[in-house]
């Protein structure tokens, strides 16, 4: 599980910038007209894993800007406004510890 912050073994909690990105991202799929789409459409129309979606949505991976620019394109949206007013990014990994 390599790709997954945090794994389900660990500790760590989501951030908050993952929690609140996967939540905007959940309503605009459920908002969607005239019914909610699946993970499983929104999955197919942006050519990303549905359930690499779920794990975006739940905030246990945080996506690439690439496979977040397919799902907000999937969705109609614009990347502005999935983006705008995210509380700020956890800190990385110091590179040298």
């Amino acid at each position: 599980m390599s790709r997954h912050e945090p794994t389900p073994d660990s500790d760590e909690q989501p951030s908050e910038f993952a929690r609140v990105l996967g939540e905007r991202l959940r309503a605009a799929r459920q908002g969607k007209q005239p019914k909610p789409w699946s993970l499983e459409r929104l999955g197919r129309r942006a050519r990303v894993h549905w359930t690499y979606i779920g794990e975006i949505e739940r905030a246990e991976t945080n996506p690439s800007i690439l496979v977040l620019a397919r799902i907000v394109h999937a969705l109609e949206m614009d990347l502005g406004e999935i983006m705008a007013n995210l509380p700020a990014p956890p800190p990385g990994k110091d590179p040298d510890a």
